[in-house]
């Protein structure tokens, strides 16, 4: 299983991220299948955990070449000067989820397939950040209903 996930990967370490995510899903799930079958469930469950795998890396690798140099600049010029330092103060990916959702207006779905993760996983990702850039501004005093070129009506 280990050569398997190793080979199918490309890397050593991703290989063996699969191949214990293999057997986690076969502790967990494992009851239902029979023992005449085994073996052929848990092939089944590495090779879709390694398509997944590919998805996943390939969908970074678009996501990172989109954004490589321009994300920063962007949202510089999105974002009003005063208000930069709380946006600054977020992660990453939700500085990114704020970016994608607001200043290129994409939806929910388009987001979570750029990230490799969920929609639900975004949306709260989306939501928690602009509930953390209003809680923050408001503390400060500042107007978080001004922090964005063209799009306060979500803040």
């Amino acid at each position: 299983m280990l050569r398997y996930c190793t080979y199918s990967t490309g890397s050593s370490q991703e290989g063996e991220d699969v191949a214990a995510e293999t057997f986690i899903r076969f502790l967990v799930k494992g009851e239902h299948v029979a023992p005449e079958s085994l073996e052929a469930w848990l092939i089944r469950v590495a090779r879709n955990l390694c398509a997944t795998h590919h998805r996943v890396a390939k969908r970074r690798r678009l996501l990172e070449s989109h954004l490589a140099d321009g994300l920063p600049t962007e949202i510089e010029a999105w974002v009003r000067p005063d208000s930069w330092e709380y946006v600054r103060r977020l992660k990453e990916t939700e500085r990114l989820a704020i970016y994608l959702r607001i200043a290129e207006d994409r939806s929910f779905a388009d987001i979570a397939r750029l990230l490799g993760k969920s929609e639900g996983a975004v949306k709260m990702t989306f939501y928690r950040a602009i509930d953390r850039l209003r809680r923050e501004m408001k503390r400060d005093g500042a107007s978080p209903d001004a922090a964005f070129v063209g799009g306060a009506d979500c803040v």
